[in-house]
């Protein structure tokens, strides 16, 4: 799914799905799908921006000024968080922005876990280790 964002779409984005398009077709070049079928995009249940920016509040704690990300994190997170939400259609351009800003957050702090901490907080999966 794709999301378009007001006055917001940019050659890096565009650059970012075609690498992303890039590594899937060679992982299985000779299917002309390379997920075989599978559904694309974050595998959560459908919520409104604000359930999701709460989610990961919680997994944040505090944000200060220090914590904003580079732009590399906010792409990766714009890209690859909210615009594959299966939700994110239905949210002002507003809530995206939030959303995406504090996903970007997450991915510079903790990477790829924290992506996956956020995926098993939304489908209500109890935390590791706890």
């Amino acid at each position: 799914m794709r999301v378009y964002y007001e006055n917001d779409e940019d050659d890096e984005g565009c650059e970012m799905r075609a690498l992303l398009r890039g590594w899937l077709s060679d992982v299985c070049p000779e299917d002309g799908d390379p997920l075989g079928g599978a559904i694309t995009g974050l595998d959560v249940p459908e919520a409104p921006a604000s359930e999701v920016a709460d989610v990961l509040a919680r997994l944040l704690g505090p944000v200060c000024g220090a914590d904003a990300p580079e732009p590399e994190a906010r792409l990766i997170a714009r890209t690859l968080v909210v615009d594959e939400h299966p939700s994110a259609a239905r949210w002002s351009g507003s809530e995206r922005r939030s959303v995406a800003e504090l996903a970007a957050v997450l991915v510079a702090r903790y990477g790829e876990e924290g992506v996956e901490a956020l995926v098993r907080e939304l489908r209500g999966e109890p935390r590791a280790g706890g």
